[in-house]
């Protein structure tokens, strides 16, 4: 049990008029029930969360509050933040701690602060709650969750953020600046409209006023503001057509049990006339640009997305997703899993993080995440998730809390070898698993097989765990060159397992040149390409050479390299641009190497720009 600390606080009774002294526990602090008011009139530090409740009120006045924990109000609780006050969450991945209201409650910031640590903040409001905040500094990005009757008014504040609004609520702003709504579009909706440019909007209103709006139960309104990013929210039974707009998101919610494909729908995309594939709604965009796409299968869902550029996705309630040649690039935050569902993200590239939750598993198979801003470089698995990774790369670990559980598998190289030779295998194998969680590493295993056969020859069993190193020394006396298999396998104590497997190739004794490479001809390149695009090779004799590139439809995009060159070490820049010179989008392409008549090789690699 951790050490109970105590500070002694000013406590105002309303009721009775009188002030007291009062040791509060700094595990979770409750202010309530009856008309207490708990004043915080210098700089406080709480560690754990902040329950207020039947009439109870927290004033911070003048003075900073920093939260390890949640601010909770219920049963008309009230939490007012004045005059200066500072209110600090302490949080290291997004969505740690939150602002909830419910039943009646209050939120009211005025002249204050309101920061997340760097890290993304949320609130969430339900039940007639009302949150306002007035001349109001938010730092951070904060994502505010309306529902059921709430209100949300913010007036001259610089840096609203998302804004979901749902069901019955009311969300009115004024003077504000940098607001992104998504508007829901639920069941029996429909909607025709054309939104006004997102730079200034002198007065907008989407509610059943609205012409061309119709079966929603919400009101929004702004009033002056700037940089107001239109999204939406979009739910099956609905009927959307946007026209001659600039949408910021388009969030597909896909609840049921339907199979939904989805192909080359990239984010930052103009649309004459868009009917996206879905049986249960019509959601058309005509001559609109979509900023960032979400997608959100739930409950028993199957969803496949190939070749497609988005900035969220998360599955949910048992849902099951398999994404080919993608790239997250993490503009709308995450790519994660929840609530028993499964997510595989495949041949693609995470420009953010990923997490998992309640159950879900998220699978990454020859896939990179790396995150393009600091605050997204916490990588989790939370309440009994599993996030297993083959043949991926980090540039942050994942790792796991509470009960969950984080498996590895990757063999990295060497692409190839020599016969009658001992090589080393580079690789990962490991696990990392939550406080509560009582599975260790137990042990991990490297075999191999004759290309496509299923006979497999133990090379290495080792007890310890390996993080990109030598995970295995293959002897290849007496074998014949060709191609190979390798496979790694990991084991834990709860006999949970992973496997990851690769190809090597095996050439004659000799063929290796100077500088250690164990092959004669190959390609390397870097994946993504992200600020630039630079190919690399070797050729092991004077050869004819061509280097194309494809996009993923098979098209031809440009050539790189078409003639004879020396035997040695060659590189070639790309210049991101078709051979018409055009500039290309991000997106999947395909490098197509050919040495000789020989040797050729294909890859495929992320281009993000």
């Amino acid at each position: 049990m951790n050490q109970l600390l105590f500070l002694s606080v000013i406590v105002f009774s309303l009721a009775q008029g009188e002030t007291r002294s009062q040791p509060v526990q700094m595990g979770d602090i409750y202010i309530g029930p009856g008309q207490d008011t708990l004043l915080i009139d210098e700089d406080f530090a709480q560690d754990g969360n902040i329950i207020i409740y039947g009439d109870g009120v927290l004033l911070v006045d003048d003075a900073k509050l920093t939260m390890s924990g949640h601010v909770y109000a219920q049963d008309q609780g009230k939490a007012v933040f004045r005059n200066n006050a500072w209110l600090h969450f302490n949080q290291f991945y997004v969505g740690q701690y939150f602002v909830w209201l419910i039943d009646n409650s209050e939120f009211e910031a005025a002249d204050a602060t309101v920061d997340a640590n760097g890290v993304m903040h949320y609130a969430q409001l339900h039940d007639d709650c009302i949150y306002t905040a007035v001349r109001t500094e938010f730092p951070d990005w904060t994502f505010r969750k309306v529902f059921d009757r709430a209100s949300l008014i913010l007036e001259d504040v610089d840096h609203v953020g998302d804004i979901m609004v749902d069901d019955s609520c009311f969300v009115h702003f004024t003077r504000c600046d940098t607001l992104m709504p998504w508007l829901e579009t639920c069941d029996g909706s429909v909607i025709n409209i054309e939104f006004p440019d997102p730079d200034y909007v002198d007065h907008f209103e989407f509610s059943e006023s609205t012409p061309g709006v119709d079966g929603i139960g919400f009101t929004f309104i702004v009033d002056q503001c700037n940089r107001c990013w239109w999204s939406l929210e979009t739910q099956p039974g609905c009927s959307v057509s946007i026209n001659n707009s600039e949408i910021r998101g388009s969030c597909v919610r896909m609840p049921g049990s339907d199979t939904v494909n989805i192909q080359n729908i990239e984010n930052y995309s103009y649309f004459s006339n868009l009917i996206l594939p879905l049986e249960d709604r019509l959601l058309e965009y005509n001559n609109t640009y979509v900023f960032w796409w979400n997608w959100y299968p739930m409950e028993n869902t199957i969803f496949y997305i190939d070749s497609s550029v988005f900035g969220e996705l998360i599955g949910r309630g048992v849902s099951e997703t398999y994404a080919t040649n993608c790239v997250h690039d993490g503009a709308t935050i995450s790519l994660g899993v929840e609530d028993s569902a499964f997510v595989s993200f495949t041949d693609g590239s995470c420009l953010a993080y990923i997490s998992s939750w309640d159950r879900g598993t998220m699978l990454l198979t020859n896939s990179s995440v790396t995150p393009m801003w600091p605050y997204q470089s916490t990588n989790i698995a939370h309440h009994h998730s599993r996030i297993l990774a083959v043949n991926s790369y980090f540039e942050y670990e994942p790792e796991a809390v509470d009960t969950a559980l984080v498996m590895v598998a990757a063999i990295d190289e060497p692409p190839s070898g020599q016969v009658d030779d001992t090589i080393d295998i580079i690789g990962s194998a490991w696990m990392d698993t939550g406080e509560y969680n009582p599975a260790v590493f137990d042990r991990y295993r490297v075999s191999w097989a004759e290309d496509g056969a299923s006979d497999w020859i133990l090379i290495v069993e080792s007890a310890s765990q390996a993080f990109n190193e030598i995970i295995a020394t293959w002897n290849t006396s007496g074998m014949t060159e060709g191609e190979y298999d390798l496979q790694l396998t990991l084991y834990s104590s709860a006999e949970d397992s992973l496997t990851a497997l690769a190809d090597i190739t095996l050439y004659p004794l000799g063929i290796e040149e100077s500088g250690g490479q164990n092959h004669g001809c190959y390609l390397s390149y870097p994946n993504p390409f992200i600020s630039g695009a630079a190919f690399s090779y070797r050729l092991a004799e004077n050869e004819t050479v061509a280097l194309h590139v494809y996009d993923v439809s098979g098209r031809l995009v440009d050539t790189l390299v078409n003639g004879t060159q020396t035997a040695g070490d060659h590189s070639v820049t790309w210049g991101l641009s078709d051979s018409s010179g055009q500039r290309i989008t991000s997106g999947i392409y395909l490098c197509d190497f050919q040495a000789g008549d020989e040797f050729s090789q294909t890859g495929k690699f992320l281009l993000f720009r």
